[in-house]
């Protein structure tokens, strides 16, 4: 779904509100005021606080085709440069917009809508394929040790990705999560290489 500029501004309200109130303060009535606008007129561009969590979710997603694009550039890259323009990515994109990273990794606001778990299972297991892959790619090019199974590498990469945003979310973002998240990656593939 292509969204409206209003929409685009609702989203992002919403995720403000979300990561400096917490989920239970999105309400209708606090982004209408939030926005400035009556709740009625809310409601001409989303029916329903579901339906904007939705379009946050799928924001996401939109997110995720620009990454699988940028790894299945032309000429073919390599493994291994595939999982760093993945996470180059996120830290750049979390970076820039700290509120949606705060957002995207309280999980648990998604949890109690089954439409919405699913459409953030089905991501998850989209960036899960995405670095999945790069990482057989890379085991095939003798790029990265293969004695370590690919779903044990695949969590190794994302979960120190995933606490290091954590920490820069809950430490008020106190230090530059680009250069942090590249120096991880550079020590973890240290570990991993052949």
């Amino acid at each position: 779904m292509e969204l409206t500029e209003r929409q685009h501004q609702i989203v992002n309200t919403a995720i403000r509100l979300i990561a400096s109130q917490g989920i239970q303060n999105l309400t209708i009535k606090n982004l209408a005021q939030a926005i400035g606008f009556s709740e009625p007129a809310l409601y001409r561009h989303f029916d329903s606080k579901y339906a904007i969590l939705e379009a946050i979710l799928q924001r996401f997603e939109s997110v995720t085709r620009q990454v699988r694009q940028l790894m299945e550039q032309q000429p073919p890259v390599s493994g291994i440069r595939k999982i760093d323009i993945f996470l180059t990515h996120r830290y750049q994109l979390f970076a820039a917009d700290p509120e949606f990273a705060r957002v995207l990794f309280s999980e648990e606001i998604f949890q109690n809508e089954i439409t919405l778990s699913r459409l953030l299972l089905g991501i998850m297991d989209e960036h899960r394929t995405l670095l999945v892959q790069a990482i057989r790619q890379a085991q095939s090019e003798s790029e990265i040790r293969s004695d370590i199974g690919f779903n044990h590498l695949f969590h190794i990469i994302v979960g120190s990705m995933r606490l290091l945003v954590n920490r820069w979310c809950y430490s008020g973002y106190a230090f530059d999560l680009v250069a942090e998240g590249q120096a991880l990656w550079q020590a973890i593939r240290q570990i991993i290489q052949t």
